[in-house]
């Protein structure tokens, strides 16, 4: 028997409160960074649950021209999110990670959150949506699930930036030191296969995430 299928994979959420947040780009970008950097040794699952499909659509895009994404993309109703665990049990070939596209609210989001080992919170510095990303952080504390906030479309040297860094260190929010600038080849990267130096500070995040995740093994070790 594969032993890789007795493995639990480490399922990310990628969740807002609102869309135009960069979730799916997100969790695209990551999803070929954590391919790539393992040089495909490790394999990635991305579960679209929101209703608008776009993580489906850049997928099936990708592939139509002739550069397909490095992983699969599932539509995922809330009770395929539910049933996560386990997931390599019903797979032919196991996944070592699975990012849920989240929906921004419903059963979906609930399902996401209680399902996922840590969330991603991608925001952009503006304050109405780190308002709406604190939102999903107190879903989160409630549930009892670590999250981070990873700030999107930043511009450096920017008050909009410091004053984001200063309002998320006075909320004592969890934050990622990746910080995602505001790129057009970021912006207009659907359809495409991002790679190599393509894939710019998402590199970084996907070193940050594992990092992350094994504080967190060694954390739930020490209990």
């Amino acid at each position: 028997m594969n032993d890789k299928k007795n493995r639990e994979p480490m399922v990310i959420a990628l969740a807002t409160g609102k869309g135009g947040s960069m979730k799916t780009t997100s969790a695209v970008f990551l999803a070929c960074a954590l391919v790539d950097q393992s040089r495909g040794e490790q394999h990635v699952l991305v579960a679209d649950a929101d209703v608008q499909g776009d993580a489906k659509d850049w997928w099936y895009r990708a592939a139509e021209l002739d550069d397909p994404l490095p992983f699969d993309v599932m539509s995922a109703a809330p009770a395929d999110i539910a049933h996560l665990h386990g997931i390599n049990g019903r797979l032919d070939d196991p996944v070592d990670w699975v990012l849920i596209d989240s929906a921004p609210y419903g059963r979906a989001l609930d399902e996401s959150v209680n399902n996922a080992d840590l969330v991603v919170i991608p925001s952009s510095p503006s304050r109405i949506d780190l308002d709406q990303a604190a939102g999903v952080k107190d879903l989160c504390d409630r549930r009892g699930v670590p999250a981070a906030i990873l700030l999107c479309r930043t511009e450096a040297n920017t008050t909009a930036l410091r004053d984001a860094l200063a309002w998320i260190d006075g909320s004592d929010i969890a934050c990622f030191e990746t910080l995602i600038p505001k790129r057009q080849d970021i912006l207009n990267a659907k359809s495409t296969r991002p790679r190599g130096s393509r894939l710019h500070e998402y590199r970084d995040l996907a070193g940050e995430l594992k990092q992350t995740m094994r504080q967190l093994k060694d954390k739930e070790e020490d209990l």
